[in-house]
């Protein structure tokens, strides 16, 4: 549904760097078309060497134990780029890596790496389809190439080296996570570093370019364009969160600049005024696909918001489960709530803690370890009997829980 530019910024907040773009917000070009074909194969020396580069390190990806096992999850993607581009697309291959950072990367070679700490902050398809877009945009319009020439025509020595430092120190990602890389971005890296660094630092006008793309391909495909600009709101409030719970001032990393990404105020102001356009030229109003989305994500979002509140970044993680839970509260929202809480361990977040434990197992979808959490904190309470109540339901619902040893010995004293 189109909304005005001052309805979108009333939904995200008065945030000073959101007001301080709002005059170079502008209306992404739609009228990009693609420079490679389904059946593309590179024709010059450059590309032909890019690719057989490539293939030993999507070798390294292919065979990396990070690869999320999940082939309907990935079949389900596959589809939503189909969506997208409009055809089958036998020539792209896709790779879901377990790895809680927001990112993803296109290779020119047609290789897609999504990251699972990108699916779980998406709260729809349209979401998903707006990253996945922008990913193709850098494809079909060949960055990685042009990019690659442009990093040689510059190759001193002390600009190649940087580059180097750069990409092993885990560079920031095609989505701008600023995130650092694991196995498989090691191995590619040892590979061909400047290629690597080519991929992952684009030019800011690669980066709208392919912002604008990505935005066209949505609305094409049917989805809400809107939600464009949405993951840019959350991805900014989230780092917002994340600085605020460190008593940190948060800095936009892309408003340097050195920086190879547009501000992420400016992209989302951009890509939101783009959407406005696009709504009142659609002659039907673009869908979300919600409904679609949970179906696939619900089975593995246990193990997405584990991986998560492991990482022990408090305001981050309530920013997430919070966003996630404007559609909804769940018991598995409200119990990984819970532990975000008892790890950060504050002062009052034992409180804060047990009702949200005590939440948790009054909800739906609600994992055996809510159970486990509110029986430990009605003990710590002096509340035994239902204590041990809880307790035992945890050992009904999950009987060979790596600790159920540990339970089954706190209820025999």
């Amino acid at each position: 549904m189109a909304h005005s530019r001052r309805g979108f910024l009333a939904g995200a907040g008065a945030c000073a760097a959101c007001l301080s773009s709002l005059a170079s917000a502008k209306v992404l070009p739609t009228n990009i078309e693609p420079l490679v074909g389904a059946n593309y194969i590179p024709a010059d020396q450059d590309e032909r060497g890019i690719w057989q580069s490539l293939e030993q390190v999507e070798e390294a990806i292919r065979t990396s134990p990070q690869r999320l096992d999940a082939p309907g999850f990935h079949e389900y993607t596959r589809g939503v780029v189909e969506r997208l581009v409009e055809r089958p697309t036998p020539d792209l291959r896709i790779y879901l890596m377990r790895d809680s950072a927001f990112n993803a990367a296109m290779f020119p070679s047609g290789m897609m790496i999504v990251h699972t700490g990108l699916i779980t902050r998406m709260r729809n398809e349209a979401q998903f389809a707006a990253v996945l877009g922008h990913e193709a945009g850098h494809y079909f319009r060949k960055h990685t190439i042009h990019q690659y020439r442009s990093l040689r025509r510059k190759s001193a020595t002390g600009a190649f080296l940087s580059a180097i430092a750069g990409v092993a120190a885990g560079a920031s990602g095609a989505s701008g996570s600023g995130s650092g890389f694991n196995t498989w971005m090691d191995a590619a890296t040892a590979i061909n570093a400047a290629l690597m660094m080519s991929v992952f630092q684009f030019s800011r006008t690669q980066e709208s370019e392919a912002d604008a793309y990505g935005i066209t391909l949505m609305a094409r495909a049917g989805y809400a364009p809107d939600a464009a600009g949405q993951v840019w709101k959350q991805v900014i409030e989230e780092r917002q969160a994340s600085a605020a719970q460190r008593h940190k001032k948060y800095k936009d990393d892309a408003t340097s600049a050195l920086s190879t990404h547009p501000p992420s105020a400016e992209r989302m102001l951009d890509l939101t005024e783009t959407a406005v356009q696009l709504n009142r030229s659609a002659a039907i109003p673009g869908a979300d696909r919600r409904e679609e989305w949970l179906a696939i994500v619900q089975p593995h979002l246990p193990q997405l918001l584990e991986e998560q509140v492991k990482l022990n970044d408090p305001g981050a993680n309530l920013y997430l489960i919070e966003n996630l839970a404007k559609d909804g509260w769940t018991g598995l929202l409200r119990y990984n709530e819970a532990e975000v809480y008892r790890l950060r361990n504050a002062s009052g977040d034992d409180v804060k803690a047990a009702e949200a434990y005590a939440t948790a197992t009054m909800l739906p979808e609600a994992p055996p370890e809510a159970w486990r959490g509110h029986g430990y904190a009605l003990l710590k309470a002096g509340k035994t009997t239902e204590g041990r109540e809880a307790l035992n339901q945890y050992l009904t619902m999950k009987p060979d829980a790596k600790d159920a040893g540990i339970i089954r010995f706190t209820l025999a004293q």
